[in-house]
């Protein structure tokens, strides 16, 4: 009697309370494979484990109790070499595969993700501390999404993609903190083009190795995906195995710079996805209930691997904040197994490193306040709302760790811009308001690859995902991350061009003395060409300036010689025509790319003059000029669309996939084809709302100045800026340059090297032709679909409707 009234009165404090009751989750499947492995996890290269012996191996533990699960080997170059073999000799015949027959491989790699799911979903769990119903219910769905959807793509490749040929073998390196989902949004469109993958994962990550197993047991293409254990470190062992054509980090800002400094000239391409933090804008007109649940979903639901910033306008920033911390209290923590926990724990290195960040934001004057009394040496995080940190404080602009979030207030929706787009980082942020045409207007003005409005971290398989500035320039989902994988028609593959004496030091650092050669002829110097920039020709910064020599070797006339100064001014020339020609309309674009194509035909006499001193022939550079006269045409009525399209995802409302401009754009021009070359790289830049400094031929760069003459009366005051002098200094100033925000080079295999080295300063998208020339006459290279993915960076704004 006395136990059914205990028991009456416990039932009757969980109806007053509603509060939740553990649901654990089993997770004996996990264990069970575990132990067909013997509890010792190689490496699963070619259908097949690989367990060398005389192997470092690291333990495998719960983050919660610290029980080792298992040991996990540890890699070394040899077995990174028969990964990337693997990976090769499979390429031979999965490349060369029916779209329909790959689509069916992926097909199937779903339905076992599905038969496997709950084995899947455990495995994450246990290893990563995360909370499983996030697993459960958002990343083992998704990745089946994402195989379905690239499946689909894979059927319609040869129609929709006629041309475009896949890369090779590409090498995946994944961050210590990772869920096999950022995983997935790089393996699924690599295999769905024709790609193989080489992945390396971090030590203890056993859910790689198992989603290895399911798709190697599939056959009969068991090399397709290979996985192996071991540090980044050994990414550039993985770069420099034959047969890789590209690289892709995810991870740290700081190892993903260091990398673009190792892989220099190493020949793989090298793509970018980093940091976690994102950033939620709240303004006075938002429902901020929504709002609060916005920043829960985004820091505290184990869904982001890193933390938030948060800017919320002065009006409701009491409400808000009081509102915020009560939701705080309510949020339940504990093991991820648990199907009523909302976070879980991420280890000790996330333990860690969200711990130094509070303790270095409280010594820099910031209030912290943490929901619940956490005990120090306990393994979970509580969840940390730091306010009051000052703007010039060191922790304003580091990354935000998971599960922190900094809030700041803001006046105006100025104001919050300016602190938005003030960041290195560019990856996701949403925006909060009842006011659609707000939202709009904050969301398309946000410098982000992703935005959504009133909502947080959608996703969907169709919808392309990525960032700018130092959150990289690589892009997964839709049709954006097919062409991470595949190759522009007749671009040949990629091989290593690392000249091993060059000094990085010195390169480009001082500028050769050159006298002038044999008899003057033709126009004398007098006056020389200046540099242009601003708009108008002006003598350089340092009053020097340089000859140029016909084919004869006879002296054709001078040019300006530009230095660093002269490049900062062209730099800063760009920077503030930029915002003026962002907000001119397409048609105001293709107007004047129009006019510029009409004042070409007008000096069509000239220039053909100026190339024939230069050794053309005469029926070659009439064809030369008229060339450049149609691109610049064509890319007036290219500019009118400007790739922009409307897609719906699911049931979630319109996806506006938009084509944004680079921002200020450096061109090294090469020295063939001095006009052809010159117009086919300026326009399409200028096409998609770029500004652009440029480096014209430096053995004929009279006839890209000659258009410059007409560029002055035509164009708005320093959207184009030319600079003359010696390419390695002039490209050494615009590598190093942290303003500049992309550059194309097209120049030697040493100074593609440089860029690629130098670029990691700013992390600046990089386009270098490693000193193989390029067929500038031919339709495919020289107005072809890579140059409009170059000339532009997407960005997903989601619209989603309903409650």
């Amino acid at each position: 009697m006395m136990a059914a009234t205990r028991a009456g009165t416990r039932a009757r404090e969980i109806f007053t309370s509603l509060e939740y009751g553990p649901v654990p989750e089993s997770h004996a499947c996990a264990l069970a494979w575990l132990d067909t492995q013997d509890r010792c996890l190689g490496h699963y290269v070619n259908g097949k484990w690989l367990k060398p012996e005389h192997r470092n191996s690291v333990p495998c533990q719960d983050p919660i109790t610290g029980e080792n699960l298992a040991s996990c080997l540890q890699a070394q170059a040899e077995d990174v070499a028969a990964a990337a073999e693997a990976s090769r000799i499979a390429l031979e015949n999965w490349s060369v595969l029916p779209g329909a027959s790959r689509a069916q491989h992926l097909t199937r790699l779903a339905k076992m993700i599905q038969k496997h799911q709950r084995l899947l979903w455990t495995l994450e769990s246990l290893v990563t501390g995360r909370a499983i119903r996030e697993v459960r219910d958002r990343d083992v769905p998704l990745a089946q999404q994402l195989l379905q959807y690239y499946a689909v793509q894979a059927h319609t490749q040869e129609e929709a993609l006629a041309g475009w040929e896949p890369m090779g073998v590409i090498g995946l390196i994944l961050p210590p903190m990772f869920s096999f989902l950022e995983m997935m949004w790089s393996i699924c469109p690599a295999l769905a083009v024709g790609c193989t993958v080489v992945v390396l994962v971090p030590l203890a990550s056993p859910t790689p190795l198992l989603l290895a197993q399911l798709a190697g047991e599939l056959g009969p293409f068991p090399g397709i995906l290979n996985m192996i254990s071991g540090p980044a470190s050994l990414g550039s062992v993985l770069a420099s195995q034959p047969g890789v054509q590209k690289v892709v980090f995810c991870g740290a800002v700081e190892e993903g710079r260091a990398l673009r400094r190792t892989l220099a000239g190493m020949g793989p391409e090298l793509g970018l996805v980093l940091g976690a933090e994102s950033l939620l804008l709240l303004t006075e007109m938002a429902d901020v209930d929504s709002a609060v649940e916005g920043v829960v979903n985004a820091a505290w639901s184990d869904r982001s691997p890193g933390g938030l910033r948060l800017l919320i306008q002065e009006s409701v920033w009491d409400e808000t904040m009081r509102r915020l911390q009560a939701r705080m209290g309510r949020l339940r923590g504990g093991r991820g197994l648990d199907g009523a926990v909302d976070m879980g724990a991420r280890g000790a290195a996330a333990h860690a490193l969200a711990q130094r960040y509070v303790c270095e934001a409280q010594s820099q004057g910031a209030q912290v306040f943490q929901a619940g009394d956490v005990p120090s040496d306990s393994p979970f995080f509580p969840p940390t709302l730091v306010s009051d940190l000052p703007p010039a404080s060191p922790c304003t602009q580091a990354e935000v760790p998971w599960p922190v979030v900094v809030a700041s207030p803001f006046r105006t929706a100025k104001e919050a811009l300016a602190v938005a787009n003030g960041t290195p980082r560019g990856g996701s942020a949403s925006v909060w308001s009842e006011r659609l045409g707000q939202a709009l207007d904050l969301g398309y003005r946000l410098q982000m690859g992703t935005v959504w409005i009133n909502a947080h971290g959608l996703r969907d398989a169709a919808v392309p995902t990525g960032g700018c500035k130092e959150s990289g320039s690589s892009w997964h989902g839709g049709l954006d991350g097919l062409y991470e994988y595949l190759r522009p028609p007749g671009t040949p593959a990629r091989l290593p061009y690392l000249s091993e004496n060059l000094n990085y030091d010195i390169f480009g650092l001082a500028v050769p003395s050159t006298l002038p050669a044999g008899s003057e002829t033709g126009p004398g110097p007098a006056p020389p060409y200046g540099l242009f920039v601003g708009g108008r020709f002006q003598a350089p910064g340092g009053r020097s300036s340089r000859p140029v020599q016909d084919s004869h070797g006879n002296l054709h006339g001078y040019v300006a010689e530009g230095g660093a100064k002269d490049i900062r001014g062209a730099v800063e020339a760009a920077h503030q025509a930029a915002p003026g020609w962002v907000g001119q309309s397409p048609g105001t674009r293709a107007a004047l790319l129009w006019a510029l194509a009409a004042a070409l035909e007008r000096r069509e006499s000239a220039l053909v003059s100026r190339l024939e001193r230069q050794g053309v022939e005469l029926k070659a550079a009439k064809a030369e000029v008229e060339l450049s006269v149609r691109r610049l045409r064509a890319w007036g009525a290219r500019s009118q669309t400007q790739g922009h399209s409307l897609q719906v995802a699911e049931l979630r409302g319109p996806v506006l996939r938009l084509r944004e401009p680079l921002g200020v754009l450096a061109i090294v021009c090469p020295d063939e084809w001095p006009l052809l070359a010159f117009v086919s790289l300026l326009a399409p830049a200028l096409a998609y709302g770029n500004t652009v400094v440029l480096v014209p031929s430096g053995t004929c760069p009279f006839p890209a100045l000659d258009v410059c003459q007409d560029m002055a009366t035509l164009l708005p005051v320093g959207l184009v800026n030319v600079v003359t002098g010696d390419r390695d200094h002039l490209t050494r100033c615009l590598a190093l340059h942290q303003d500049v925000q992309a550059l194309w080079y097209f120049g030697s295999a040493q100074g593609s090297q440089f860029v690629e080295w130098a670029s990691a300063g700013n992390l600046k998208p990089v386009w270098v032709n490693t000193g193989y020339p390029r067929a500038w006459d031919q339709e495919a290279e020289g107005a072809g679909p890579e140059l409009e993915l170059r000339a532009a960076r997407t960005k997903s704004l989601w619209l989603p409707m309903g409650d």
